[in-house]
């Protein structure tokens, strides 16, 4: 199933979302008015980012939101001083997608939000930037997905290693044939980090109850009372995000599907545990995944692994019939572990290839109204989303699990 096929955009429903936006209202010298909803530490790096290749397109952070005051007026005050105004201020996300002076919208919320607000957005009218993983429910994902076909709307995702000159070059390499047929992929990231996404004491104690908007927050999640510890640490707590899955295997199988072109993993198995790090989190610290991809005679296994007590073993492989790509800490292609008479003769370092900053190719993709311009499109996200939500339903369930491309559906295999 190629990208043309996976993801069509029907004229039925372009008419949807085009209330305010580029495609309908914006000329040659018109600016394109950004929103940053979730303007957290990621969120302020984007906000930074947008600032920094909004001049050259013409776009501008021209209002911010979150569900914590300390957030929103950080975010006002860097946007304020960036352009010598103030932007404006919501504290739902509802009232500024209902803006009509906006055109897009950076989304940088919580986990378990990203899907939901990409909907909303895209109904709105609004182009979309959505930090990984695009959603952690299927259901949610699903709705994404075909709210996205329908529509006209320029969607970049936050797995920015598409954009990285050396990514691009490598996925040249294995598109052209250099290697050979794919074999297997392994992903391996372990890194000693005892206390990622665990947040101190004396950040917990600053996080009042009457500065949060806790049932925005929640974002249809059953209630529970307000804590500081989900607040701040909401990737350790299973009802919010998978933590590993969500936040790093996002990254390193969206490098698989990079590289290999392919779209989703036909099935796989996860494991995973607490072994080391026994406190008030719910998410493991260590998680391997095994998965297939393709299908017939083209199919080939791939891993992804990661520790969090060890930053030994670190290595991106894809292995083919004429050699092996090394990617990620080492960038080179070669002839290595293959036996085959026109295996790869020597080895060279995987070049750059020129490509523009994640943010720049979003806004450019908006001003150019060309929504397949983006390095990392809406099938991307759906595609490591369904790789996580299967890892995250098997790692609980002890169960394998399939994907079915044309029901959308995930069950036990």
């Amino acid at each position: 199933m190629n990208r043309r096929n996976f993801l069509r955009t029907s004229s039925a429903g372009l008419a949807l979302a085009t209330t305010r936006g580029p495609a309908t209202s914006q000329g040659a010298n018109d600016r394109i008015q950004v929103g940053i909803i979730g303007p957290g530490v990621r969120g302020m790096q984007l906000t930074k980012q947008c600032i920094e290749y909004g001049s050259k397109y013409n776009a501008r952070v021209g209002a911010v939101c979150d569900t914590w005051t300390r957030h929103l007026e950080a975010a006002a005050k860097l946007v304020g001083e960036s352009y010598g105004a103030k932007p404006k201020s919501y504290g739902h996300f509802e009232d500024m997608l209902a803006d009509q002076e906006l055109d897009a919208v950076m989304i940088a919320t919580p986990d378990h939000t990203h899907a939901k607000m990409m909907t909303a957005a895209l109904k709105a009218g609004k182009d979309v930037y959505v930090e990984k993983p695009m959603g952690n429910v299927l259901s949610e994902v699903n709705e994404a997905l075909e709210t996205a076909e329908r529509s006209d709307r320029v969607i970049q995702v936050g797995t920015q290693r598409r954009s990285f000159p050396r990514y691009r070059s490598a996925a040249d390499i294995v598109r052209e044939g250099r290697i050979g047929e794919i074999v297997k992929a392994d992903v391996v990231w372990n890194m000693y980090s005892p206390y990622r996404w665990a947040k101190s004491q004396e950040d917990l104690d600053s996080v009042k109850e009457s500065d949060i908007n806790w049932e925005a927050f929640l974002m249809g999640k059953p209630h529970r009372p307000f804590d500081p510890k989900i607040y701040r640490s909401f990737r350790l707590f299973r009802d919010f995000s998978s933590a590993i899955i969500d936040q790093w295997m996002s990254h390193g199988i969206d490098v698989v599907h990079m590289l290999t072109g392919e779209l989703y993993p036909a099935s796989l198995m996860a494991h995973g545990g607490l072994y080391r790090y026994h406190d008030y989190r719910e998410n493991p610290d260590t998680v391997q995944v095994a998965l297939e991809y393709g299908h017939g005679d083209k199919k080939f296994p791939a891993s992804f692994s990661v520790c969090l007590s060890t930053k030994g073993g670190r290595a991106t492989h894809v292995l083919g019939t004429l050699g092996m790509l090394e990617v990620e800490d080492t960038w080179r292609v070669s002839g290595d572990g293959s036996e085959h008479p026109d295996a790869l003769p020597d080895e060279q370092e995987v070049p750059e290839k020129p490509s523009d900053h994640h943010m720049a190719n979003w806004l450019d993709a908006i001003r150019r109204r060309e929504r397949d311009a983006v390095y990392a499109p809406v099938e991307a996200g759906y595609g490591h989303s369904i790789a996580g939500i299967m890892a995250t339903d098997s790692l609980w369930s002890g169960t394998r699990k399939v994907f079915n491309p044309d029901t959308r559906e995930i069950t036990d295999g």
